[in-house]
Formats: C-alpha cells, structure tokens, sequence
C-alpha cells in the first residue's frame, strides 16, 4: 500500500522539506527557517495535517563509519518531539552525503550559488525521501525512531 510521507532534512537552522505522494513520487517544500521549537513543530504539524501524510522520515546524520555522531541524537530527540506534536510514526534514514548530492545536482541548473543554498536543504530531503520510498520505506529493513 502506497502512502503519504513527509521527509525532513534536518539542521539547526533550517529543515529541508520534501513530501511524496501515494504514486511514489517526491517533490520538494519550501525549507522551514527554523525559529523556536514550539513554532517549529506547529509548522510541521500543519504541513503532516495539510498532506494528510501516514508518517515522517527523518534523515540520520551518521558518521561516515556508521557510527551515531552527536548531531544524530539531536535528530532522534527532534524526532520523540515531534511524534509527541503529530502523533505520526516517525522513520530515520541515512543522510550520509544528501546535501552534497544535493548541491552537485543543483549546480547543474541554477548557476546562482544563493538559489542553490535557498534550494539545497529541500533538494537533500527529496533525496533522502526518494532513497527511503525506492527502498520500501515502511517495511521491516525502516527504521522507527519515535
């Protein structure tokens, strides 16, 4: 069964959103600036609300070895958060390299470096989304986290 998921590329200043659709496909948000977390975690409620998205995937920042780095448990205590706001499952994912594929993707069509940062973190969740759907997501191998 196809669902709705919300993929988020998360950082402490902005989070990069991307949501699929029932067919598969994955399409870019604009970016959430990140303010406080309160105001953050309404955003993304309105947007899981607004979609009617089944669940959340969240990108894991492993270190390159595999290992869980400090970022990452910043990423999963983000995540308790907002399961605790949206009531949703939420799945991690490796992001190892999203941004940078990201970034390289860009370049290839918006020469302006300031159109691509505004792009980046949204073109990293489509990618971390996209990697998690061709994979099929939701079953045994995805990982919960919250």
């Amino acid at each position: 069964m196809s669902r709705v998921l919300v993929g988020l590329d998360y950082g402490r200043a902005r989070i990069g959103v991307a949501v699929s659709t029932v067919l598969g496909t994955v399409h870019p948000r604009p970016r959430l600036d990140r303010t406080e977390l309160q105001e953050d975690l309404g955003a993304l409620r309105d947007l899981i609300e607004d979609t009617q998205a089944d669940a959340v995937v969240l990108g894991l920042p492993h270190h390159m070895d595999g290992s869980e780095s400090d970022m990452e448990r910043e990423v999963r205590a983000f995540a308790a958060q907002l399961h605790a706001a949206c009531g949703v499952p939420i799945y991690g994912t490796d992001e190892r390299l999203t941004s940078e594929a990201a970034e390289s993707i860009l370049s290839k069509s918006h020469r302006d470096w300031r159109d691509r940062k505004a792009r980046r973190d949204s073109a990293a969740a489509c990618l971390l989304l996209q990697d998690f759907v061709d994979a099929a997501g939701l079953g045994t191998e995805a990982e919960r986290i919250a």
